[in-house]
């Protein structure tokens, strides 16, 4: 592969050939469609890594936390390097040790590299090219983002744009009114049209409104009237009051503190360092609560918006967008904040050099308006063949797009894992591609203390964090006050060797429209001197199951001195729910048409026995259906058979008769004409029954037709016959249990669904 610049080196085609795509493209945006595991976040992260490559920065919104692999690439491709970053818990699982592990990923990570043409040169090259910062609003282990100037003044070439003021005005407004769980109308809601009236007075006095003036502007606001109306009569100050309150609670909050602390809300300092050298910004915001998540979204588009209109326009790529997971910030048919500003970046961040990436599971996920505004498309493998019918759907939306639907089904239908099928409106056609090797290592959703450590060392295989593991001292386990201890002992023997982990328990709840369930957790971490703390899912296991003192004989490892200090095991708690939360899952098994949906403990075998009999009643009904359909052409055709064999007899029988007569009358005026004397009147009559014989051949001509009706009723009997066996054919097919297209769904837990969490040590067997 040879380097280029201003072309990113995505992969190869079917052909061998490299797919280089011009970077300014992704000023007309980019859509990336796949179902998990398709290989989407490899193919994004790709992009980025381009991006970076040609100095262009990149700010990247990372609802599920798998984008901080971008700080993990690593030059040398040595087991050193891999070590620190593996889950001990997967190499467990394929009978292997970490260290064995790490050799093993480090050994394909090199091969993978080289076989795709990439080297140390190139992943050297990404490190230097850009720095990258992983910012966590609202948290301190990452970088955090202080949200203080983030309801400034927008810059006057948007004070002079109505459109553009009144939309950052209104999604301003809803965000601020969604950390308080309100889903407000524009145009009834009085929260929203107070607040919007509150941002616009300021704004065009040229003041900046934090939350603080906002909250206060509520009580007493800085007008007397909303529109013709008083403001006593529009919103009385009882309940202004009541509001204000709301709003005060939220942010006199101990937690809401953390959004004031960190880099200033600054898109030039997002996307250049003080030395000018690009950065990749990455906002992982997968430990927010679903309405923090979109208040802080909501809130970098709207900056991101003001910066661009500040700036001149610009035909090349000047940054990159990328947002992870795009599922319910723009979707079709409701407004959450971040819609509009989306939708304005999707229109107007061109001219601006700004390139939008998206990434979804589905394009059902996006507003039909932003789809009209993406100019390439990445199709990846998809779940079903409805979603392969909405892609195409969206397709046939895209400029130049005049393409056969049915050769789309086929190519999307045998598309493997880490394979897309590129369209860009910037050039003609279609091209399937295998995404290159990522030169960061992929290894999947970062916990809380391996970012904290990825961005407190540039290095790639960090130290253990000095602020929660005393690498100097151990701490004897009879010491430990503050938490309790419990032994787990797996069979008696003569002596035992136990080593200490830090162990936390807690009830998850998971819901949606059908389901309320509660499911035990637990999570637990190796808690060695000069280790560092990764949390590793496990079955629960009842505290009842464990003994409270240790047997004779027993001996133990040094454990960390942080577990006698409370602040550093709440911490370490809060660590630890977070992981539960992020790792837990519920999934259940459903086939919409059917409505039909497994239960939250029931097996794939035994929904898959009440599915058999959901499809085999599914089968019978259509059955019927399909069998009246046909029984009613078929009585149909064997009553027009049963009159057109009457009609026969009788037309062979008129034919027959019609004959007789015929010849015995020429028979008679022949004789007559050779014997009477009369030989004019003996030729009238022989001339009269020539035409009686025409007349009976046509008679006999009627036979015919008759018969080829009876033929063609008969032929399209038996393919009234064929038609219904290949009908029932396919009905088998479609209701066979190999055939059911078994859709999951994957219930996750939101903060407030993680409840009565413990936290002990537990001494168990090496």
């Amino acid at each position: 592969m040879e380097e280029s610049v201003k072309l990113f080196y995505l992969g190869r085609d079917e052909s061998g050939a490299d797919i280089l795509y011009k970077n300014r493209d992704l000023t007309t945006h980019a859509l990336i469609i796949g179902m998990t595991g398709s290989g989407k976040t490899g193919l994004g992260i790709g992009l980025i890594e381009e991006a970076a490559l040609d100095n262009i920065p990149s700010i990247i919104i990372d609802p599920k936390g798998d984008m901080g692999n971008l700080l993990l690439a690593f030059p040398s491709c040595s087991k050193e390097e891999f070590l620190p970053w593996i889950d001990s818990q997967e190499a467990a699982n394929k009978n292997q040790s970490v260290e064995e592990a790490a050799k093993e990923t480090a050994q394909n990570w090199k091969k993978g590299l080289s076989d795709w043409g990439e080297g140390k040169e190139r992943v050297e090259a990404l490190k230097n090219s850009a720095r990258f910062t992983i910012y966590t609003p609202a948290a301190s282990f990452g970088v955090g983002v202080n949200i203080l100037s983030s309801f400034n003044v927008p810059p006057q070439e948007i004070l002079n744009d109505s459109d553009t003021l009144n939309m950052l005005i209104s999604s301003s407004a809803t965000s601020i009114l969604s950390l308080v769980g309100i889903n407000a109308d524009p145009l009834s809601s009085k929260e929203h049209i107070l607040i919007s009236s509150i941002l616009t007075h300021f704004y065009k006095n040229n003041k900046n409104a934090g939350l603080e003036e906002i909250i206060s502007s509520i009580v007493t606001p800085p007008f007397d009237k909303v529109g013709i109306f008083s403001l006593e009569t529009f919103f009385p100050k009882e309940r202004r009051m009541d509001f204000a309150m709301r709003l005060n609670a939220i942010i006199a909050s101990p937690s809401f503190s953390s959004w004031l602390e960190g880099d200033d809300m600054d898109i030039d300092g997002f996307l250049l360092d003080k030395d000018k050298k690009p950065k990749v910004s990455i906002f992982n915001i997968s430990h927010l609560s679903d309405n923090e998540r979109m208040f802080f979204v909501t809130l970098l588009l709207n900056n991101l918006i003001s910066w661009m209109r500040s700036k001149e326009g610009s035909s090349s790529l000047r940054a990159l967008i990328y947002m992870d997971e795009i599922f319910g910030f723009f979707p079709p048919n409701v407004n959450p904040p971040s819609k509009l500003p989306m939708l304005t970046l999707l229109k107007q961040a061109r001219a601006f050099g700004l390139g939008v990436v998206l990434s979804t599971q589905n394009p059902v996920d996006l507003d039909y308006k932003g789809l009209s505004n993406i100019g390439t498309w990445f199709i990846g493998r998809l779940q079903t063949a409805q979603d392969r019918e909405r892609v195409i759907s969206g397709l046939s939306g895209v400029q130049g797009s005049n393409l056969d639907k049915q050769s789309l089904v086929n190519l999307l239908s045998s598309l493997k894992k880490r394979h897309f099928l590129l369209k860009n409106i910037n050039e003609e056609g279609l091209r399937v591609f295998q995404t290159r090797w990522t030169l960061s290592y992929l290894k999947g959703p970062l916990s809380r203390e391996q970012i904290r450590l990825l961005n407190q060392t540039p290095a790639p295989a960090p130290e253990p964090s000095q602020e929660f593991l005393n690498t100097n001292q151990a701490v004897s386990r009879k010491f430990i006050s503050t938490i309790p201890q419990y032994y787990f002992y797996k069979q008696s023997k003569p002596n035992y060797h136990l080593s200490p982990y830090l162990v936390c328990t807690a009830k998850v709840r998971f819901v949606n429209k059908n389901i309320d369930e509660e499911n035990s957790a637990q999570a637990s971490a190796l808690i060695l001197v000069n280790k560092p703390v990764s949390w590793q899912a496990e079955e629960y296991i009842s505290q009842e199951s464990f003994e409270k003192s240790a047997r004779d004989k027993s001996s133990f490892d040094d454990i960390a001195s942080f577990v006698d200090e409370p602040k550093k095991i709440n911490a370490f708690k809060k660590d630890a729910v977070d992981f539960i939360m992020r790792t837990q899952k519920l999934t259940l098994f459903s086939i919409p048409w059917l409505k039909i949906e497994s239960k939250p403990k029931e097996s794939k075998e035994e929904f898959n026995i009440r599915l058999e009999a959901a499809l085999e009643k599914a089968y019978e009904q259509k059955y019927e259906k399909l069998k009246e359909k046909y029984d009613k052409i078929q009585r149909s055709l064997d009553d027009k058979f049963s009159k057109l064999r009457l009609k026969l007899e009788k037309e062979k029988s008129e034919a027959q008769n019609k004959t007789m007569d015929t010849l015995a009358t020429i028979g008679t005026s022949i004789l007559g004409a050779l014997f009477t004397k009369s030989r004019v009147g003996a030729i009238s009559k022989t001339a009269s029954s020539v035409k009686n014989a025409s007349r009976a051949l046509k008679e006999r001509g009627d036979v015919q037709r008759v018969e080829q009706e009876i033929a063609l009723v008969e032929r399209e009997a038996k393919e009234t016959e064929s038609e219904f066996q290949t009908q029932i054919k396919k009905l088998k097919e479609e209701f066979s249990l190999t055939n059911a297209l078994v859709e999951e769904i994957v219930i996750t837990p939101r903060k407030t669904d993680i409840y009565d969490e413990k936290i002990f040590i537990l001494w168990r067997e090496a």
